[in-house]
Formats: C-alpha cells, structure tokens, sequence
C-alpha cells in the first residue's frame, strides 16, 4: 500500500514538473494546462494525501488490537481507493471533467471514478468504526477521528458539485461554493487533523497532563475548516455573509491549530530530530498565515492567487508530505543523507513559489523565474527516487 501511494506522490509531483514545462511552452498539443493541473491535485488527494494516512491509520489500530493480520475491510478499501485515484488520473489528464465517448455513450469518466474513490472512503470509515471500540482513547487517535469526519463532510461537498452540475442550476456562486467547501474542508481539516495526529505520535509528546482539554485541540478546528470554504472564491462572486463566514472560520482554525503549535513545541526535546522542527516551523507558518488573512482586509489576499498557491503548498507539500516521509524515514536504516535530499528539493519548491507572490522582491522578478520554477518542480522526484533506489539496493521495506 505504502508503496503505491508514493509511487501516485512521484506521478504528481511529476505532473506538476509537466505543467511548469507547460508554462514556459514546453508541452504536447494535446493536452491543456487546466487539464495537467487538474490531473496533478486529484491524484496527490486520491494516491497520497488520503492513502498513506490511512496506510498508518490501518498500522495504529492493528497495534492497538494486537493483530497479526491487518484490518481486511480497511485495507482493501485503501488499496481500492489508490486504484480508483489512478484509474482517473489519465482521465483528468486528457479531458479533465469533460465526458469521454465510450462505447456510443459520453461518460465523464473522471468524475465517475473521482465518485467510486469516495465510495472507498466509506468502507474504509466502515471498517475502522467497526473497530473503533476496541482502541484506546489516546490524543493520536483523537485527531484521526476528527480528520475521517472531515473526510466524510469535504466528500458531501464533492457530491453536491456532481448534483449542481447535472440539474443546470444557472447561479455560478453554488458550484464555486460546493468546490471550494470540499478542498477547504479537505485541506484545513482532514489534512491538517491527520498531521497533527501524526506528531504527536511521532514526535512522542507525552499527552498525559495537558493544560489545554484534548477535545478543544480538535473541536476548533472541527468548527473552523468547514467554514473557511470562501477563502477560494473569486472576489466578484464573494458577499459579506461570506466573508465573515471564512474569518470566523479561519480564527477558529489557526487558534485550535496554535493551541497544538504550542503543545507540540513546548513538548519538543533535544534529541528530537531537526526534520520534526522544521515541520514545526511550517506549522506555525501556516498558522500564522490563516490568521492574518481571517484580520487583514480582504484586498490584501483574496485576488492574489499566487499566495493561496504558497499558502496551500507550504501545507500540502511542506508540513503534511515532510511529515508522512519522516515518519516513513523513521522506519528503514537510509542514510539520514538521503532524507535531507528530500527536505531540501522540498524547501526549495517552496522559496521558488514565493518568487510568483508580492512579498518576493521586484528588483529580483523576470521570465528566468518561470524557468527557475520548472526546475524546482522536478527536484523533489529526483530525491525521492534516489531515496527509493537505496531503499531497493538495501532491500529495506518498512514496518
């Protein structure tokens, strides 16, 4: 499972590589960059962002019931996730949302197998609640509660495009809003809910005397993801109602998720490795991040859409993918040199996308910098496939 799932990050992150080529002018006819785009976000949700959580969710539990053979139903539905994920990934690549003429029939098949990847979602939720019972109420497990709720409610999001889409509802603002609900609640909640789990558990924070209530750790952040949903709308099509919605939702997030900065931090040894902090450092970054954005006025961020692309990327690829890669670290005998490649092609990308933003100086801004980003997008397959190459000539499998 592990290794399908990194296998769908390095497809993605090497689509992402194809649409910077793709900016410059260096692309096939055939294919589009809205296409390339869309191709490159599914399969990082669908292949990485949702499986390899699940993949360490499926070993917590197994440690907790002490079983010798993994959760069959859970399993199964991980691994059917990823084949669903990849399955649509050359869809979106060639027609994105578009319908594809099958046998006389025109059938978007992206969206059809975008569909089934949720349905796997639900019997992996199933399977998991099943045992649910029989495991141990620790602060880790928590926070993966929370992030499968949020994974069922960003998935409501995902049907109600499907259904504005087909029943022609003229307004263009539900579209948008049904999207945007299911990244947000996607990003700033099952993501961020599912890292934060993992820290801890990781990091070993002893989380016996708390002075924060554990259920204020995650029920702000339950509160506030869902309703920062407006941040991605464009600014023609955003109301006051909506906005204030997003910046009571976005308070609530950055404070439940500056309580768990705090505690992660003042939890934090010397012996604790330095890759754990610099995670830390891209956690309070995002932090800090969405609270200036729930109190600045809304012209200073809401048409900048190269901040958004480094907000989410400082999370997605920064705090929550150098995450699921120390923990996988953490279980072979790889040369720390080797993961140090990784952190640094992925600090990397994420100094190259500052340069698209307003906080990049002007002095320093020309055409090379689309080139410099091509080059960045690359790196992070380079490392992590000389980091799997010695995983292959040590003949290490984790866990």
């Amino acid at each position: 499972m592990w290794k399908a799932s990194l296998g769908c990050f390095v497809i993605a992150a090497t689509t992402g590589f194809l649409y910077r080529l793709g900016i410059v002018g260096w692309m096939p006819s055939n294919l589009s960059l809205e296409n390339i785009r869309h191709a490159h976000s599914h399969l990082m949700f669908f292949g990485w962002a949702v499986p390899f959580p699940m993949y360490f969710i499926i070993q917590k539990v197994d440690a907790e019931l002490k079983a010798n053979e993994p959760n069959i139903l859970m399993t199964r539905m991980a691994m059917a996730s990823i084949f669903m994920g990849v399955a649509s990934y050359p869809f979106f690549l060639l027609y994105g949302y578009r319908p594809v003429p099958v046998a006389g029939m025109d059938l978007p098949l992206s969206v059809i197998f975008s569909g089934l990847v949720m349905l796997c979602w639900y019997g992996f939720m199933a399977g998991y609640w099943k045992e649910r019972k029989y495991i141990s109420d620790d602060l880790p497990i928590r926070f993966y509660d929370g992030a499968l709720l949020m994974l069922f409610i960003c998935s409501l999001g995902a049907w109600g495009v499907a259904v504005v889409q087909f029943s022609g509802v003229a307004n263009p603002l539900f579209g948008k809003a049904l999207t945007h609900f299911f990244l947000a609640t996607f990003t700033e909640g099952w993501v961020v809910l599912i890292l934060l789990g993992l820290l801890y558990e990781s990091m070993e924070i002893n989380t016996d005397k708390l002075p924060v209530a554990p259920t204020l750790l995650t029920g702000l952040i339950l509160l506030g993801a869902p309703l920062t949903f407006p941040y991605g709308i464009s600014e023609g099509l955003m109301s006051n109602q909506l906005l204030f919605a997003a910046r009571a939702g976005g308070l609530l997030a950055a404070a439940g998720l500056g309580l768990n900065f705090y505690l992660l931090y003042r939890g934090t040894v010397a012996q604790t490795a330095w890759y754990w902090k610099l995670i830390l450092i891209l956690l309070g970054i995002k932090a800090l991040a969405q609270f200036a954005a729930s109190v600045l006025p809304a012209h200073f961020w809401i048409s900048e859409h190269s901040l958004r692309l480094l907000y989410l990327h400082l999370l997605l690829l920064g705090a929550f993918s150098l995450s699921i890669l120390a923990w996988w670290h953490m279980s072979t005998n790889i040369p720390v040199r080797f993961f140090n490649g990784i952190v640094l092609s992925v600090v990397i990308v994420l100094v190259s996308l500052l340069s698209l933003t307003s906080l990049w100086p002007a002095m320093w801004s020309g055409p090379w910098i689309f080139y410099l980003l091509a080059v960045a997008a690359l790196l992070p397959v380079l490392a992590i496939g000389a980091y799997w190459f010695k995983m292959i000539q040590s003949q290490n499998n984790i866990r």
